[in-house]
């Protein structure tokens, strides 16, 4: 799908990513750079403490290794627009991404939609921008993008998500519903499992 690119990974809260597109990351992390930015601490809430070091644990299993966290309170991202897009030029500059993932614009999510705004907004110019579903806030999320993942990436994912301990208590987040997510979207594409993606700006 992509090789020798620079890849940044975008998500509102830490989790959006490794359940979002976890799969693909695992597909593409020998033959690509990657960088991801989480932009939310989610530590209002104390039954997530420690979430942001689980993140960061997945993350690595996945291969990404370069990982900035901004510590904004959740839920407000909308109030916050402006530092999001200033964080995101920053890396612009400093990074140059090819190919950009982030949440769908269409996610009832306010941080969610805010990260895909503003995602589009800074690199509308320069990189390809896929979108990536959050299953309990999805909205009138329309792919275009297919990416069939092995045996051996599915579990990957799942292995990464394993390390959200403090997640375990939510219902969304329980392993036969993102098996069931893979499933769906590997039946539109004749394959076992799959991710799926919004096309919000393609680069060639």
């Amino acid at each position: 799908m992509f090789q020798n690119k620079r890849i940044l990974l975008v998500e509102a809260h830490p989790d959006d990513l490794v359940w979002g597109c976890g799969g693909t990351i695992a597909k593409l992390k020998d033959k690509n750079q990657f960088m991801s930015v989480t932009f939310t601490s989610c530590n209002e809430d104390p039954l997530n403490e420690g979430i942001g070091q689980e993140n960061i644990k997945a993350l690595n299993l996945l291969g990404v290794k370069t990982i900035r966290q901004n510590g904004l309170p959740r839920r407000t991202l909308s109030l916050q627009a402006q530092e999001v897009r200033d964080a995101l030029y920053k890396i612009k500059m400093e990074y140059n991404p090819e190919v950009v993932f982030c949440t769908s614009l269409s996610d009832l999510h306010q941080d969610h939609s805010v990260i895909a705004e503003c995602s589009k907004t800074i690199f509308r110019d320069s990189a390809t921008i896929l979108a990536y579903p959050i299953l309990r806030s999805l909205g009138d999320f329309r792919p275009a993008c297919f990416v069939a993942l092995s045996e051996k990436e599915m579990k990957l994912k799942l292995k990464a998500l394993g390390t959200f301990k403090t997640q375990y208590r939510r219902r969304y987040f329980k392993k036969k519903i993102i098996i069931s997510e893979a499933i769906y979207y590997g039946t539109q594409i004749n394959t076992k499992y799959a991710e799926a993606f919004e096309v919000l700006r393609w680069l060639m």
